[in-house]
């Protein structure tokens, strides 16, 4: 293996031990110790990867939303492309399955608490501040195209956010029962019933 190839490893399997200790004990409980202690491999050998948790715990909320992020495609208006709600629904099913595989990132990203250590409250804002700009981008050009009903954003997009941000806890949590399929159905419906437009705009 190249020596390339063996950093990425090793770096992806510090990224995964430290995932698990996190969503195990916190964040602020959690040590670097712990984490390498998943790995077997030295305290020293962590520090050429990541500064230390607090880095770790960034580059695992950024590869996350990098992950969501890359799941969401542009709506096609080409006389050939599926309708935008079907390519809607499309989207939302990739974020749900993106959510589903990884539980433990869900809960990290979306549910530590701030207010403890001013770093973690930075990289958490900067999540939120991604996750907000890029919804409210999808929103706009929603609008755009006659797939999102008229309106000021700025309420939609906190409903929106809002919402997301629960349903995805429940979905990885099992507070929700349906399989993926019924819960892209029901969040449709959701959409439908107020940030839409009428269906027979588009």
């Amino acid at each position: 293996m190249a020596p390339s190839s063996r950093r990425a490893k090793r770096r992806r399997q510090l990224l995964e031990a430290a995932r698990d200790v996190f969503a195990e004990k916190g964040y602020v409980a959690a040590t670097v110790d712990d984490i390498v202690g998943r790995v077997e491999v030295a305290r020293g050998t962590f520090y050429l990867y990541f500064d230390d948790k607090l880095d770790v715990f960034g580059a695992l909320v950024s590869d996350f939303f990098a992950r969501l992020a890359g799941g969401i495609q542009s709506i096609a208006l080409d006389a050939e492309a599926p309708s935008p709600r079907t390519q809607l629904r499309a989207n939302l099913a990739r974020l749900v399955a993106t959510a589903r595989r990884d539980p433990a990132m869900v809960k990290l990203a979306l549910s530590t608490a701030t207010g403890v250590d001013p770093g973690l409250d930075a990289k958490l804002e900067a999540f939120y501040a991604s996750l907000r700009q890029f919804m409210d981008e999808t929103l706009e050009t929603g609008q755009a195209i006659g797939l999102v009903r008229e309106g000021a954003r700025g309420p939609m997009l906190s409903l929106a956010l809002g919402a997301l941000q629960q349903l995805l806890l429940d979905a990885v949590s099992g507070a929700l029962e349906q399989d993926e399929e019924a819960l892209v159905d029901e969040i449709m419906r959701f959409l439908e019933s107020g940030l839409l437009a009428a269906a027979s705009a588009r």
